[in-house]
């Protein structure tokens, strides 16, 4: 990484720190529906961003998210994201299922990350 994008990248690399042990801990110990509640609440105090400003928060959401305790987990991702733009508070979350089960059978991701051209047996929107 160049220092330049390393200069860009830094600030938000900051604001997913700071909001990430709170998103973190109401991941786990609140559930899905209330912690995205609060992300939102978050969410809705910061900025929108516009697209170039969204892409540089996702590459920060998923350099912290990726090195992480316990590893990378996209529900966590979509709630950081959440928190951090007002646009991005607005959005639906997308939560995808596979039938058969076990590791790497759901997905979680707001409206604007795309489904990557799979597809879910079920999928519910919160």
């Amino acid at each position: 990484m160049s220092p330049r994008a390393l200069a860009a990248l830094w600030p938000e690399l900051r604001r997913v720190l700071a909001v990430m042990v709170p998103v973190e801990l109401d991941r786990r110990r609140l559930g899905t529906r209330p912690a995205l509640v609060r992300a939102r609440a978050r969410g809705s105090r910061a900025p929108a961003r516009q697209e170039a400003g969204r892409s540089l928060l996702r590459r920060a959401v998923a350099a912290v998210d990726a090195r992480w305790p316990g590893g990378p987990n996209c529900l966590r991702r979509a709630l950081l994201e959440a928190s951090l733009d007002a646009a991005a508070a607005r959005e639906p979350l997308f939560l995808h299922l596979d039938a058969e089960g076990g590791r790497g059978s759901g997905h979680a991701r707001l409206a604007s990350a795309g489904d990557g051209g799979r597809s879910y047996d079920a999928t519910f929107t919160l």
